[in-house]
């Protein structure tokens, strides 16, 4: 398969082409689509993720597992309804992330995680350890030479693509065409729907009290010129939010939302070529707007978002991702809570390691002291899930309570520093726990 550079028009990037196998249909990109028709028992599934996950493709699948034996869906960051009509085994349903619709999968056995770093997916499909037999793909229209831009999401599922025995798409013209790092030629589209339903976005609520405060304490830390990876979510907008007045900020960040116009909009983002770069977009009709066929971002997979030279003249790198609960020692867990998987490894360590790559950094760990429901301390002696992040990978945990700075500390230093953060509340309890 082809795919052709952007941002330089006169270079191309070349995979190995291969053309639909035979005897599978061939039909056009306004003609019905049959999905079963391109399945075999025991394929493995792999669909895009965030704005190139196929809402109608994916639920045309799970109608089709039904039938077709031993079907394994490799899905990402979802947002699609139908991930609830799943039966078990019809499909089999592996992703590296609970979030949003497939949480409830996870929790009553309907989904198998597949705990990894992001960054280690693209070599999954390539390797081949992920068989990507079918892909399905969002995909904006083509331009005049025929080339789909990937749109809002460069990524592991693109790389699957190339080797796919069969690549079906659904061609939604509100997608946006971004100046990404990969295009795909319709030749290399086994079969195709077309649509113009509203591209899909994340649910937003409103910042709670907390989460404004420590979202002040956070931007503290981050001075003007600095690169930051923010993700997306109510934290990663009230973020943003403390940041318009900041000037020359640059943006290395694997997911973008909201907050990235919002920067742009206050002039505070740095307008040099190369100085914002994304994998994905996830957020309003104005976002999307904002990115079509934009020189303002960039587009590239997470391999060379968070490259060695990518983050090495950073200055500094300033890496933010929420958790679930950290503990004394200044471990992470951003996967389970109360014996449920429902959140992911994701590119959590890949952004905080990429720190130490920058010319300096910082890996900032920023929630709330206390759950949602206000009643258990997020700052734990003990995590009661995996660890997600070391503690030597972590700098600093921020609630809104004050900044934990775990640099160059004692494990009682930092024990103590970490207590100060959690609500008060809850601190004799995890003084307790400390060996006296």
């Amino acid at each position: 398969m082809s795919f052709r550079q952007q941002g330089q028009c006169d270079q191309q990037e070349h995979f190995p082409s291969h053309t639909p196998a035979e005897g599978l249909p061939q039909v056009g990109r306004r003609a019905e689509l049959n999905i079963a028709d391109y399945l075999l028992p025991g394929d493995t599934v792999v669909i895009g993720q965030a704005a190139a996950e196929p809402p109608e493709l994916v639920a045309r699948l799970i109608e089709a597992a039904g039938e077709c034996e031993r079907l394994t869906a490799v899905c990402g960051y979802s947002l699609s309804d139908a991930w609830g009509r799943v039966t078990a085994g019809r499909p089999r349903v592996v992703g590296y992330a609970a979030h949003g619709p497939l949480r409830p999968l996870a929790a009553n056995g309907l989904m198998d995680v597949m705990p990894c770093h992001y960054s280690q997916l693209e070599q999954h499909v390539v390797s081949g350890r992920i068989p990507a037999s079918v892909v399905l793909l969002q995909l904006p229209p083509a331009d005049a030479d025929g080339y789909h831009s990937v749109g809002a999401s460069v990524d592991y599922v693109a790389l699957a693509a190339q080797s796919a025995r069969v690549v079906l798409a659904e061609i939604n013209e509100n997608l946006p065409s971004t100046r990404g790092q990969w295009r795909l030629h319709r030749s290399q589209i086994t079969a195709s729907i077309a649509t113009d339903r509203p591209v899909v976005g994340t649910p937003s609520r409103p910042p709670s009290t907390a989460e404004r405060i420590l979202s002040r304490n956070v931007a503290s830390m981050i001075p003007d010129g600095a690169t930051i990876q923010l993700g997306i979510g109510t934290l990663a907008d009230a973020i943003a939010t403390e940041l318009l007045a900041h000037q020359r900020l640059r943006v290395h960040s694997g997911l973008v939302g909201n907050w990235l116009l919002d920067l742009h909009d206050a002039g505070a983002l740095d307008t040099a070529e190369g100085a914002c770069v994304t994998g994905m977009a996830l957020g309003d009709p104005a976002l999307y707007s904002f990115v079509h066929d934009s020189d303002a971002i960039q587009f590239v997979p997470i391999s060379k978002l968070l490259s060695a030279t990518a983050v090495a003249e950073c200055n500094p790198y300033v890496a933010v991702n929420s958790a679930l609960e950290v503990d004394l020692l200044g471990q992470v867990n951003s996967e389970v809570i109360k014996g449920r998987y429902v959140g992911a490894v994701g590119s959590q360590v890949d952004t905080f390691r990429a720190t130490r790559l920058a010319k300096s950094g910082l890996a900032i760990v920023a929630m709330a002291a206390t759950s949602p429901s206000g009643d258990t301390s997020q700052v734990v002696g003990r995590l009661s899930g995996p660890v997600t992040s070391l503690q030597s990978d972590i700098d600093l945990v921020v609630t809104e309570f004050g900044i934990a700075d775990l640099r160059a500390t004692t494990l009682r230093e930092r024990a103590e520093r970490l207590i100060a953060v959690a609500a008060p509340e809850h601190r004799a309890t995890l003084r307790s726990t400390l060996p006296s």
